[in-house]
Order: structure tokens, then C-alpha cells, then sequence
């Protein structure tokens, strides 16, 4: 019956492939923003932030930072930080006089729109305090400093640096060697700052480098007029949304796969022709530009957007990411999660039906991972179901996938025909 089922589907993916030509092509122009006023805002940002910090130190007060922030969760100041300057007489006095510069200073960095916009920002956001003399942040504001000054130096030239490649600058110095323990920092950092400056992270001229690949019938054109062909074997990296001049695409969905794995199976059994699809694959969590391709294909060539995942807590949680966006950037989930996205695999409760794959339990971090994505507010009915029995156990994609062209023949196939998503 499974065999009669598997010729029955490579039929009718044959009929659906031959159709290919029929497929209208889409085809979107991207105009090319100008960022000149933006730079300079931020330029003029850094430079308030620079003279507030020395007319700090010029006051004899230790120089601190702060900034409001929007995630859900950010880490608060311990109340049990060694202070390694001794306070004065006058450190009450001291203390309130920080305060009312820092709330001056975060409003010296808006624009009169922005601190519109922003006027219940301490009632609805934390307060992130930077503070030298606590040891455990005395790092942080340094390595805050250093970025601020490799910023401010890009955006005055008008150019762009990978984050990797500042990282080994870094590591190379001597001096700064410390600050940065592994290219997290610098990341962590970089939120950080555009949270002070009030910008996205990718406004700052130190972009992460790119990772994820795309396939198909489409071609990229990019500024300077360079043409990527994404029939191209093995599939093509995917560039910053900013160098995107226009997109020509043949297509009937996008398909976005967890995994690189994954997608260079799928590439082998020519499901992007077979299934008239685009393929997608963030490798695991998706970059920016992953997600803002995604975002784009849905919105600007409304395409309809397909996930597939492990059947696991972090498969589900990065499918959420394409859909609903990360706490990490959360100020810029508007410009970055795709609502319009469908999670079609692989579903917890269809493990049992699929032949041969076999469920293992979840692990402490898987248990972790799920109880964070059930206390989320977007988590609907149906995800919500899906969690319940993925307690029972969870699959990995490659469970099901060993038999030759199983995923795209029939898997895939049978599971777009029956709008069989969430």
C-alpha cells in the first residue's frame, strides 16, 4: 500500500513539475534608500554619548551608560556589586544627579519624533545601567566604548565591516584581547548599542556575516548590477537586504528548511523543481538576512511561505523566529518576522503515523526550551496542542528522510496538497 501510495505521488509530482513553465514569473524592484540623514543622526548620537561620558569623568564621577531597553528579559544590576570607587560624603546627592543626566542624556539621543514616540518607555521598558565601577560590567562599558569608536569611523566613511572580521581585530590587539572572549560579546554588544543609539543593529555598519543559502528559480540583482543565479548547485549565499537592487523569481512557495543538511537533500532530489518552489535554509537560527529575505518573498512577491523543522523544542522555537520574530531583537521584529509563514513539518503528531521513525525522549534543555515557548503570548491553539504531545518525544528530520526521495515525492508533496500546515 505505502509503495502504491509513493508511485501514485511521483505521478502526480511529475504532472505538477511539467506545469512548471506555466508558472508566472514575479518579478520586484527595491529602491535604494538613502541613509545619508540616518548616518548622520547616528553619528550625532555617538558624539552626545562620547561628550557625556568625558563630562563625566570631568566632574570626577565614574562614567556610566544606560540605556532603555525593550526585550522581555534583561539582566539587572546586582545589589551585591563590589562598588571599587569609594563613595563620598555627598554620594546620595551624587547618585540623584546621575540619575536626572541619565534620563537628560537618553533624551538627547532622540529625535523630537522618536521621544514622542517614546514618552512611556519607563513604564513599559527596563532601565540597562552600564556602570565602571561595577567589576562585572567594567568590560562591557570598555568593549561598548571601542565599538562605539569602530562605528562611529564606518558610518562617517559610509562603509560596512563584517562583525567576524572587527572580532579578530580585536583578538589581534593585545591591549584588547580581554574584551572579547569569543564574537558573542561583540553581538551582545552590538544590541546594546543600538538599544542606546535607538537604531537596528544593522543601521551601524558592522553586519553579521552571512550564512544563510537559497535555491531555485531566481536570480538577485544587487547594487553595481551583479547578478546571483540561485540555480546555481549546492544553492547561493544570501546578501544583505541593503545591497538587494531587484528580484526576478518563478515560483509557486518558499520553502524554508532548518537544517543546511536538510536542504542540500532536498537540492539532490531536485525539489526545487519538482515542488516549483524557492528553497531557504538559515542553518539552524536564522540571520537577519535570512529573515529578511523570507519576509520580502512573502510580502513583496506574496508567496506563500512554507517551514519545515525538527520535530523538537529548538525546531519549534526557530520556527517561531521566522514567524513571530526573537526576544533578542524584539524593538525590530516588525521589519523581520514573516506572520504569514506556515509550519508544515515535521508536526509531533504525525511522528506515530510516519513510518520507521522512531521518538527519543527530551532532554533537560529540551524541557526548558518548551516551558519558555509555552508561556508565550503568540502560542496558539494549535501550536499549543502540538507542544503538549511533543513532551512525549521528539524526531529529527533525517528519521524520516533516509529512503530516496521520500521527502520531497511524498512527504512534501502530500503535505502542501492537503494544506496540512499550521
Amino acid at each position: 500500500m505505502q509503495q502504491a501510495n509513493k508511485k501514485f505521488c511521483k505521478q502526480s509530482i511529475a504532472l505538477y513539475a511539467n506545469q512548471y513553465l506555466g508558472i508566472r514569473e514575479k518579478y520586484i524592484e527595491i529602491p535604494i534608500v538613502d541613509n545619508k540623514e540616518l548616518r548622520e543622526n547616528l553619528i550625532a548620537r555617538i558624539e552626545a554619548v562620547t561628550l557625556k561620558i568625558i563630562e563625566q569623568i570631568s566632574a570626577e564621577q565614574a562614567p556610566r551608560i544606560s540605556y532603555f531597553n525593550g526585550q522581555n528579559i534583561i539582566s539587572k544590576l546586582s545589589t551585591h556589586e563590589e562598588n571599587v570607587y569609594p563613595e563620598s560624603s555627598s554620594s546620595s546627592n551624587s547618585n540623584s544627579q546621575l540619575v536626572q543626566q541619565e534620563t537628560m542624556f537618553f533624551k538627547d539621543t532622540l529625535t523630537e519624533e522618536q521621544d514622542a514616540d517614546n514618552r512611556d518607555i519607563p513604564q513599559k521598558s527596563e532601565k540597562t545601567i552600564i556602570d565602571f565601577t561595577m567589576r562585572s560590567r567594567r568590560n562591557k562599558f570598555v568593549l561598548i566604548v571601542v565599538i562605539l569608536a569602530e562605528i562611529h569611523y564606518l558610518l562617517i566613511r559610509n562603509i560596512t565591516k563584517t562583525r567576524r572580521s572587527f572580532y579578530y581585530n580585536l583578538k589581534s590587539e593585545a591591549t584588547k584581547l580581554y574584551l572579547v572572549p569569543s564574537q558573542r560579546y561583540i553581538d551582545r554588544a552590538l544590541n546594546d548599542i543600538a538599544n542606546l543609539l535607538g537604531c537596528a543593529p544593522w543601521d551601524l555598519g558592522l553586519l553579521a556575516t552571512a550564512k544563510g543559502l537559497m535555491a531555485g528559480n531566481m536570480t538577485i540583482t544587487l547594487v553595481g548590477n551583479q547578478v546571483i543565479d540561485c540555480t546555481i548547485s549546492g544553492g547561493v549565499q544570501i546578501p544583505q537586504n541593503s545591497n538587494i537592487t531587484s528580484i526576478r523569481a518563478k515560483a509557486e512557495f518558499v520553502l524554508v528548511i532548518e537544517k543546511d543538511a536538510i536542504f542540500q537533500k532536498l537540492l539532490e532530489e531536485n525539489c526545487s523543481r519538482a515542488l516549483r518552489c524557492i528553497l531557504v535554509t538559515g542553518k539552524g537560527y536564522p540571520d537577519v538576512a535570512t529573515r529578511m529575505l523570507v519576509k520580502m518573498l512573502s510580502e513583496k512577491m506574496d508567496l506563500p511561505v512554507y517551514i519545515l523543522v525538527d520535530a523538537d523544542p529548538f525546531g519549534v522555537d526557530i520556527m517561531l523566529t521566522y514567524r513571530f520574530g526573537s526576544s533578542t531583537l524584539c524593538k525590530e521584529n516588525e521589519s523581520l518576522a514573516c506572520p504569514n509563514a506556515r509550519w508544515l513539518g515535521i508536526h509531533p503528531s504525525e511522528l506515530n503515523s510516519l513510518t520507521g521513525v522512531k521518538t527519543i525522549p527530551l532532554t533537560e534543555a529540551d524541557l526548558v526550551k518548551l516551558r519558555s515557548i509555552e508561556a508565550r503570548s503568540y502560542v496558539n491553539a494549535a501550536i499549543s496542542k502540538e507542544l503538549s504531545i511533543l513532551r512525549k518525544g521528539k524526531a529529527e528530520i533525517e528519521a524520516m528522510s533516509s529512503s530516496k526521495d521520500f521527502l520531497t515525492h511524498t512527504y512534501l508533496f502530500s503535505k502542501i496538497n492537503d494544506r496540512d500546515y499550521i
